[in-house]
This record gives structure tokens, sequence and C-alpha cells, in this order.
């Protein structure tokens, strides 16, 4: 894959989510990070933009070893082809973002050795067995993230920020 050196890989997965306007994946796409195209033989499952396949031509291209990263979800196959997240590597300002299962990131953090992953989690929850290799390379950034409490998400971006060296931006008063 021609995946520019100049662009970061990171990745985000974890047991705590919010649908707002401040969730980290929203903010980092607003930084200049790009989400790549997923494929599903089924369903789309979470908000990513997804490519509907069938199951053949996914059997076709995991033997054409065209597939970065999968897994089956609920009966289907859901990943990310390694001709999408070059295209999102080779069109973002800034990088590719691939939030999502655990499965998939250690999959992608594997294939990458400078990608940075981020497992957002309550404090007592522990980290997935898939993050291990993640964990033992270093790559791995665990963010304890209290849901309830004003700014939990904000801290969150700010620290993914810190961490990936990238400008921050101070927050907006209320």
């Amino acid at each position: 894959m021609n995946i520019p050196p100049t662009k970061k890989i990171v990745c985000i997965t974890g047991t705590v989510w919010t649908g707002g306007r401040s969730a980290p994946r929203r903010m980092l796409v607003r930084e200049g990070l790009l989400r790549p195209i997923w494929f599903t033989t089924g369903r789309p499952v979470s908000d990513a933009q997804y490519e509907v396949i069938s199951t053949a031509d996914y059997h076709l291209a995991q033997a054409d070893s065209e597939v970065l990263a999968h897994m089956k979800h609920g009966g289907d196959f859901v990943g990310i082809l390694k001709q999408d997240f070059e295209d999102a590597a080779i069109g973002a300002q800034v990088g590719v973002l691939v939030a999502g299962f655990p499965e998939i990131v250690a999959q992608i953090a594997k294939a990458f050795p400078q990608a940075v992953v981020f497992a957002l989690k309550e404090q007592s929850m522990e980290l997935s067995d898939h993050l291990g290799e993640a964990a033992r390379s270093g790559q791995l950034h665990r963010l304890d993230v209290d849901v309830l409490a004003p700014g939990a998400w904000r801290d969150v971006h700010q620290t993914i920020l810190r961490t990936l060296g990238l400008p921050l931006h101070q927050p907006r008063p209320f």
C-alpha cells in the first residue's frame, strides 16, 4: 500500500461513545483526518460510510489479499479494503481515522507500526484482549472517560490532539 509517510494513522475503539457533535471521531475529522469507507456483506453496523458487497466478493477480495482488516459480525463480514484505506490516506489533510471494533483496530495497528490507538473506556473496564499486541508495541493509549462529567469529550479530544502532536484549540466559552 502507498501510504504517504507524512500522514497519521489514528484508531479509536472502546466501550464509551457519544453520538454528539463533540464525539472524538467527529472532532478528529474536523482536524483533517479522513475515515475510510468500510465494506459489509450485510447491514452497516456503525456511523461509518459503508459499501455493501456480496459474500462472494468479500471472499474473492480476501483471496486476492485486498482486505486490510475484517471481522465477522452477526453472520456478516465487515471491514476495510486496502484500496479504500489508501484512498483515505492520500485524500486526507492529516491522515486516516479508523473508529470501530477492537478486532479491526488491532489489525490496522499490526499492519501499521506508526498507528496510534486510543481505547476509550470507563475507569473500571478492562481492555479487549484484541488490543494486547498494540499495548505491547506502545501504540495503545487508554483514555478513561467519565461520560457524565462536564467537558469529558472535550478533554478526550484535547488529549488525543496532544498525543498526536496536533495543535490544541481553545475551548469555547459557554
